[in-house]
Order: C-alpha cells, then structure tokens, then sequence
C-alpha cells in the first residue's frame, strides 16, 4: 500500500519530503502553500531560489520535481528525480516515481549496471588518491627488496607484490578515467523540452535521427551555446539544440560554459 501511494504521490499531490532548517522554513512553506493552492510555477520558482541561494538536498530537489510535473514539465520532473537521486540514491519514492514517468513517458535512458552505478558514486579524488597510495607502496616494497640485505631472503615475494601494485594502479587509474568520461554525472544531460528529436548535424535542416521523449537521458560528447552532440540510447549519436537539454549536474549549468573531456577526442 505504501509503494501505491508513493507513486499516486504525483497525481494526487498528497504530500511533500519534509524540509528542515529554520533558515529555508518560510520559504518552504511559501513554496507548498503555492503548490496547494495550484500555483505550480510560482512553487518552482520559490524552490529554485533556494537552490540558487546554496540549498541542496533530495528532499528538496524531490519537491521540484513534483511541482514541475504538476506544472506539465515531465522532462524537468525527471530531470529533477535523477539529481535527487544522485545525492540520495536510497530513496525508494524517488525510484519509484521515475519508474512511473519511464512508463508513461517511455523516455529513453542508458542501462545501468551496478558496477557502473557503483563507480558513478565513488568521489572523484578517490581514484587519484588510491593510485598514488598504491604507486608508492610498489615503489617502497622495489626499494626495500633490493636495497636492504636483511630482506634478501624476501626479495623475491617483495617484488612480485610491488608489481602487482603497479598493476593495480594501472587498473584504478583506468577504471577513473573510464568514470570520468563515461559514467560521472557531469556527462549526462536531460531532454526538458517536448517535441525534442536528434538530428544529423547541428543546423536547422539537418535530417531526424530519433525522437527524444521528455526525460530521455544524453552522454554529452561536445556542447556550445546552440547545439549538443550526444551519444543516445541505442547506440545512437546525434545533435540536439541546447536549449531541449539540461545538464544533470551540476545544478543550473549550461552546457556551453562546460564541455566534458571526452568531448575533445569526440568529432
């Protein structure tokens, strides 16, 4: 019963995440008495100027996604579910309303396999940080081995394990390379416009290669002010004008002002 209403949550508004801290209260409550009242935007907008002002969190990105649904904006209701779920991914209303809009919607989304979600998740610093513990550890055990005569009976087994470190290293700095510029955040975009749809190549009569469904998700590969160009569900690429995307993270930015790596060895 809990899970039926989670989902009904959209359509019958019958609640919001709790917000807390004294600070945001007031405008929160200015928020939901916009959203009960059914003024959906202006309840937008006043969530908005908390992000704007610093705040995040799920429960409030949450809210934006459900006023934005109720505004009519699935592709930015979906936008906003999936940053939700990237500071919370544990909550279960959170995956079930996507699931919900994925089914009304049918937008487009890449599979997720659970390696890939749990490399998504780790920091950034933390593979850096591993290879350079893991360089000096092989560094430290080659040295010792050969250097220190009363570990001559072990300099065999020390080597192999100073190898096997390098190796390692080798494969962590691989795998955050891969994170980087695959799997982050910072590379997916949003469709937040209806009527969307991928062309052949950035100018106004260019040939559809698909449709794009509010919501369906992108791999930006290179961006500016007009167009993206973009890997697509399917094994598909194609460009789509920037103003049908939003980035999923971070929060409010436009895709000119930050073009991932990957996209300097993308044509």
């Amino acid at each position: 019963m809990k899970r039926i209403l989670y989902i009904l949550f959209f359509l019958c508004s019958l609640g919001f995440s709790p917000a807390s801290g004294a600070d945001r209260d007031v405008q929160f409550q200015e928020a939901n008495r916009a959203f009960e009242g059914g003024d959906f935007e202006a309840a937008i907008k006043t969530y908005e100027k908390l992000v704007e002002s610093g705040e995040s969190s799920a429960d409030l990105y949450y809210n934006l996604a459900t006023a934005n649904y109720r505004a009519g904006k699935t592709g930015e209701s979906v936008l906003w579910l999936r940053r939700a779920s990237l500071l919370d991914s544990t909550l279960p209303e959170v995956r079930q309303n996507l699931e919900f809009l994925r089914t009304r919607v049918a937008f487009l989304e890449f599979a997720d396999s659970g390696w890939q979600r749990f490399l998504s998740e780790l920091p950034e610093s933390f593979f850096p940080w591993v290879v350079s513990l893991l360089l000096w550890l092989g560094l430290i055990l080659g040295i010792l081995g050969f250097c220190l005569p009363s570990l001559r009976h072990f300099r065999s087994w020390g080597i192999n394990l100073a190898i096997f470190f390098l190796i390692l290293a080798f494969v962590i700095n691989r795998l955050g390379n891969y994170r980087k510029s695959r799997i982050a955040p910072e590379n997916f975009a949003t469709i937040i416009a209806p009527g969307a749809s991928a062309v052949t190549s950035p100018t106004p009569t260019a040939k559809p290669v698909i449709e794009l469904p509010p919501g369906s998700q992108l791999r930006i590969l290179q961006a500016d002010k007009n167009w993206v160009y973009a890997d697509i569900p399917g094994e598909l690429r194609g460009w789509v004008r920037a103003k049908e995307v939003e980035q999923n993270w971070p929060v409010f930015q436009i895709l000119g002002d930050r073009i991932p790596d990957s996209a300097s060895s993308s044509n």
